[in-house]
């Protein structure tokens, strides 16, 4: 006949047990008890959760931060685009105020040397302003045609002029700042007729 395990030592070994897993004071120090796995994998779950709600928000905070950023450069860049040729026409408006004079003084007055200088000096003061701005006269005429800066409008016999070299400028060409800004428009030679070319040969 077995003996059974009286309850009060039982009791004991329960008490026991409970108190290995539980945090002890023993001459001042803390004794933690040991984490199981799953515990532990809680831990980090816990930690990488709030690691990613971190990251989430900062994410949130330059997205919107960029945002803003992006409406800001924008305006400012329509405000520059609107503004831009703003000292230009300013200089320019002096320009306009001299053709105006021009133009009254001719109503009055039939003197048309006087006038031409006038006009001739309005037009010597605005090319300067455009040239400080950076504009610059193409070269074309009795140049070799130049199909980067010259747009050939037609083509025509030259005594003058050899074959592919422009004899006629219809309309300047301009760059600005080293950009093209408008191609000249060139009447190109042939060079001599072929009537000539008969002649010699």
């Amino acid at each position: 006949m077995s003996k059974e395990k009286h309850p009060k030592e039982t009791q004991k070994k329960v008490e026991e047990q409970e108190s290995q897993s539980e945090v002890v004071e023993k001459e001042g120090k803390k004794e933690v008890k040991p984490q199981t796995e799953t515990d532990l994998l809680k831990e980090r779950l816990a930690k990488s959760e709030e690691a990613a709600k971190e990251l989430e928000d900062r994410l949130l905070r330059l997205a919107a931060e960029y945002d803003n950023y992006r409406k800001r450069t924008a305006k400012e860049f329509e405000y520059l685009v609107k503004n831009a040729n703003q000292n230009v026409i300013l200089k320019l408006l002096d320009t306009l105020d001299n053709f105006e004079r021009a133009l009254d003084s001719a109503k009055t007055s039939n003197d048309y040397q006087n006038f031409r200088k006038g006009v001739e000096l309005i037009y010597t003061h605005m090319k300067d302003i455009l040239n400080k701005e950076g504009l610059k006269e193409i070269e074309a005429l009795g140049k070799p045609f130049d199909p980067n800066f010259h747009e050939a409008v037609t083509q025509a016999e030259s005594e003058e002029h050899e074959e592919g070299i422009v004899m006629n400028e219809i309309s300047k060409g301009y760059m600005l700042n080293d950009k093209l800004l408008r191609a000249s428009k060139v009447v190109v030679s042939k060079g001599k007729p072929k009537e000539d070319e008969k002649e010699k040969s």
